[in-house]
């Protein structure tokens, strides 16, 4: 009988070691290998995911939630400290992905895919005053598992908010013509 209870005992203390902490007691974060948890300290609901994609001791990218929803995903590939990618989800799905032109941790660039997750435009901020100056449109191309085709590229030179020049492009990804637009809203 004395064996059996020390047995017992360990037994139940491995398993409570293993077991997920209750954030509530942990002061709301919880770390697991590679991954913290943040939890809102207030309602108990999951903020943020800390996680070292490559598992070399370095966080590399944080996913910010609202519960079990995501709402944004930061990555920062290189472990420079400056992120090179955002993806910006809405209602569970993903709405753009954002990137840093120049590497610097400034989102200035924006994908944003259509229903079937296809690539259908990119905005730029190039001159980077807050405002898109550069609207590029593709289409879906006519050949299962090749990347979508560049249509069209508008570009607000003057950055008033409004395109007023347009380069056109072919089926074929080659250039077509350049035109002057009315400086209409976009």
């Amino acid at each position: 009988m004395r064996v059996f209870f020390p047995l017992v005992a360990l037994c139940l203390l491995a398993s409570a070691c293993d077991s997920t902490p209750d954030p509530r007691q942990t002061n709301f974060i919880v770390k697991k290998d590679y991954v913290t948890a943040r939890y809102d300290d207030k309602s108990g609901r999951l903020k943020k995911l800390e996680v070292d994609l490559n598992k070399n001791g370095v966080m590399d990218t944080w996913q910010y939630m609202d519960g079990t929803r995501v709402d944004r995903i930061e990555i920062d590939k290189d472990e420079n400290g400056k992120i090179e990618r955002w993806e910006h989800y809405k209602d569970g799905k993903l709405e753009s992905v954002g990137s840093s032109s120049r590497g610097d941790g400034v989102e200035d660039e924006w994908a944003f895919p259509g229903p079937t997750g296809i690539l259908l435009r990119v905005e730029a901020d190039t001159d980077r005053d807050g405002k898109v100056d550069k609207w590029s449109t593709y289409e879906p191309s006519s050949q299962a598992g090749v990347a979508p085709v560049l249509r069209s590229v508008d570009l607000d030179p003057d950055a008033n908010g409004r395109p007023t020049h347009r380069l056109l492009y072919r089926a074929d990804g080659s250039f077509e013509r350049s035109e002057m637009m009315n400086n209409s809203a976009k």
